[in-house]
């Protein structure tokens, strides 16, 4: 069978990155671009006369408010619109007038500008549900560990802070130590967002390698069956436990220390 030639080759890989799909109203550009969810970016373009509209078609807001991040979406992208020099109205991006030869581009800004305002709202997402997290967690220690050595004793700390053996200064959302407990217990929400679980697996392992001094290590997640691979990569440097566990999990946990 004859090679195929390399022209060809590249020209069907092309087409297999970009897709279109068009109506009677103008087209769809399918590009290579993700928003944080894995789906793909999509680009309308209308044409008018001598001119074309391209726009995100508000995908990129639709894509957010799915899972809450709408108005975070909304915050970013006028701040990303205002640089870029694009126009933000009616949750879409959109370039009201583009010539011809200005369509490609215009293409690759607004699809751009869509992905780049969806992953920081994602990202605006991800911080609030950790520090809301956060917030419940230490109330909920607080109130666990009043009923074991009373409420006079403070063993809880909120918004510590422990080195690591490559003496990175790690942030720690609640630190726990016990009377007579040999060492501390860290108690720190992830989130299931890749971000959440990396920094956290990046701060537990470095506290781990402190060795026989390193505090104990205890993540607290929503629910550990939401995680998939994720709780593999977890587990590694942490105990990984639901946050609905029983008050009697928590106490031998940081007894264990």
């Amino acid at each position: 069978m004859k090679a195929e030639k390399f022209e060809t080759l590249i020209e069907k890989v092309a087409r297999e990155i970009v897709a279109t799909e068009h109506d009677v109203g103008g087209a769809f550009i399918r590009t290579p671009l993700l928003y944080p969810s894995g789906a793909t970016v999509v680009v309308r373009i209308q044409q008018g006369e001598n001119r074309y509209f391209v726009s995100d078609w508000g995908l990129g807001y639709q894509e957010t408010d799915l899972y809450g991040a709408g108005t975070f979406y909304m915050r970013h992208a006028r701040t990303i619109a205002e640089k870029a020099g694009v126009g933000f109205d009616n949750q879409a991006f959109f370039i009201m007038e583009a010539s011809r030869e200005q369509l490609a581009g215009a293409a690759v800004t607004i699809a751009n500008c869509s992905q780049e305002a969806a992953m920081r709202a994602a990202d605006a997402q991800a911080e609030k549900t950790f520090e809301d997290s956060k917030e419940r967690l230490y109330e909920r220690l607080v109130s666990v560990f009043a009923k074991k050595v009373g409420p006079t004793k403070k063993v809880v700390t909120k918004n510590a802070h422990v080195i690591g053996h490559s003496s990175t200064e790690w942030p720690i959302a609640t630190l726990v130590r016990l009377p007579g407990a040999k060492k501390q217990t860290i108690f720190e929400p992830v989130t299931k967002h890749h971000n959440s679980v990396a920094h956290a697996t990046m701060k537990f392992h470095d506290i781990a390698l402190l060795g026989k001094d390193a505090p104990t290590r205890v993540a607290i997640v929503h629910k550990k069956k939401e995680f998939g691979t994720f709780l593999g990569v977890l587990s590694q440097a942490a105990s990984v436990i639901d946050e609905d566990v029983s008050d009697e999990t928590i106490t031998r946990l940081a007894d264990a220390a």
